[in-house]
């Protein structure tokens, strides 16, 4: 799909331009993201307190405390903070992750009454909660205190609980970060050590729900990413040792190859074993889960291809309308991950339905100014619950109902999609001079890492270079590799994904809009233009 460009910003003064794009308003507090300089708690939670001493009193006591995540990397990383945290501490703490096909997302009556029956006196709820009004009146009739920590999109009613943590700036695992670091400090405790393995979960957690990687959640990354590579935990040393990576953590590897491995399990079945890796001390079990975890993350990748595929053959010209696809061959555990591609590809909102049983789960995913939660949350009254943020979502619906559903979301989108938000935008920073294409551009532009949601990688312009040569590569020959040059002869060294279908020929003049990378192979360190996309000058 052709892509508008946009060019940003102007100046010779590249440091100033790009702090501008990114709304950079504190740069003491952005090129320094220092841990002493995150947001007081308080401003966050104002019954903190009262959520710290009820924890205290329960580990102090003995009491059963349980911590009841989420299936996704968030959740697993927040609840992994949370029960190290209070073990530690010397509390009586167990897990609870629910089964994403059996018990779908967040609260649910079921478990409460599990966990009331095991004489559980606390449950603290990590990335889940905000939503789950019947249930904490439920634990409430059993006698069971609720803390709820959270940060998806809160409705008018809120949960009745002893306390709620709750805000959208922070992801569910830095929420948790936050609140185990108060907890280590009520304690009085030698906090470094514990502080900084929660540090590194909860940067995992951070990039893989995609939160935007500014202020808080910025310094929380980049400390948590400068730890992670020389990480204590045999789990995440056996999952490097799998995957190959050797070298330092960036988002990229955590959130294309940790992640995802991670993730798979809670996608194809029960996401148990994605938090034993994650809290395990043993280097033999950690080498045993990392090998399943690759296993069954092959068997997500499989169930995604055929569900993919199977989806697009059946799919109508979306025109201009959000694509709707439901089938009873969708697993439920790679719905979103569907949705995702659908959206990516065809640049429209997506919702996929696994029409599994009775009771079917949806997922969706939008694309830039189109709220996919308000227009889910328009046709509420056929939905038995949902939630999410404005770019993804999740929701559960009868089998009846799915019809119904249907016709009113593509009404609500025929009337709310605007026809200029379904063409992609490429965002420029700025254009470079071809002189501007060194190593000291490439060290200032270092220095807004890490990059993210909320702070993606600078993209430039720079315009007549000509090509040297092109070729496909890649398994399936879908990337291209080429080599440009500007006036003065300088070479430079190209790689564009995805981006064989363009039809690069050689002796062409073109401009190029590009991110600025170094090839690190063999030592090489040359530097290299990221091709996002060119056309002919």
């Amino acid at each position: 799909m052709e892509k508008s460009w946009t060019v940003l910003g102007n100046g010779r003064d590249l440091r100033k331009v790009l702090t501008k794009n990114r709304g950079v308003r504190d740069e003491e507090k952005f090129f320094r993201p220092h841990l002493n300089k995150l947001t007081p708690p308080s401003k966050f939670f104002p019954r903190l307190d009262k959520a710290v001493d009820r924890i205290k009193r329960a580990i102090e006591n003995r009491e059963l405390v349980y911590i009841y995540g989420d299936f996704d990397v968030d959740g697993l990383t927040a609840t992994a903070i949370l029960w190290e945290t209070i073990n530690f501490l010397g509390g009586k703490v167990l897990p609870y992750i629910p089964h994403r096909g059996k018990e779908g997302y967040g609260l649910n009556s079921s478990a409460i009454e599990t966990i009331a029956r095991e004489g559980a006196g606390l449950i603290i709820t990590v990335d889940c909660g905000v939503g789950g009004l019947a249930e904490a009146k439920l634990a409430k009739k059993l006698g069971v205190e609720l803390i709820v920590t959270d940060h998806h999109e809160e409705g008018k009613v809120l949960p009745e609980c002893l306390a709620l943590l709750h805000t959208k700036k922070l992801s569910g695992s830095g929420i948790a970060f936050i609140l185990a670091r108060e907890l280590l400090e009520a304690f009085n405790k030698d906090i470094e050590e514990q502080l900084f393995k929660n540090l590194e979960l909860a940067a995992i957690g951070t990039i893989a729900d995609l939160s935007p990687l500014v202020n808080d959640n910025r310094i929380i990354v980049a400390n948590g990413l400068h730890n992670l590579i020389n990480t204590e935990r045999a789990g995440l040393q056996a999952i490097y040792e799998e995957a190959g990576i050797n070298k330092k953590i960036t988002p990229y590897e955590v959130g294309f190859i940790i992640a995802p491995r991670l993730n798979a399990t809670g996608r194809m079945d029960h996401a148990i074993d994605s938090l034993r890796i994650l809290l395990t001390r043993k280097k033999e079990r950690a080498a045993q889960l990392a090998k399943k975890l690759t296993l069954v993350n092959r068997q997500r990748q499989d169930a995604l291809s055929v569900s993919l595929e199977y989806a697009k053959e059946n799919l109508k010209d979306p025109g201009d309308g959000i694509i709707f696809a439901s089938h009873d061959s969708y697993p439920a555990g790679v719905i979103g991950l569907v949705a995702g591609k659908l959206s990516e590809e065809f640049y429209r909102p997506a919702i996929v339905i696994s029409e599994l049983g009775e009771i079917c789960k949806g997922s969706a995913r939008s694309i830039s100014g189109f709220d996919i939660v308000k227009a889910i949350g328009s046709s509420e009254k056929y939905l038995l619950n949902m939630g999410g943020h404005e770019l993804a979502a999740g929701f559960s619906i009868s089998k009846e109902k799915i019809p119904y559903f249907k016709e009113a979301i593509i009404e609500y989108a025929e009337k709310n999609l605007k026809k200029k938000s379904l063409s992609p935008t490429l965002e420029i920073d700025t254009r470079l001079g071809q002189s501007d294409l060194n190593h000291e551009t490439l060290d200032l532009v270092r220095e807004f890492e890490p990059f993210g949601s909320g702070n993606r990688e600078p993209l430039f312009l720079t315009e007549g270079l000509k090509v040297a040569s092109v070729r496909n590569v890649g398994r399936d020959g879908k990337h291209i590799k080429a080599y440009l040059y500007g006036k003065e002869g300088t070479v430079f060294d190209s790689v564009g994904f995805n981006l064989a279908e363009k039809e690069m020929e050689k002796g062409n003049t073109i401009d190029v809009v590009y991110s600025l990378n170094e090839d690190s192979w063999k030592g090489n360190n040359k530097l290299q233009l990221k091709i996002k996309d060119f056309r002919n000058s």
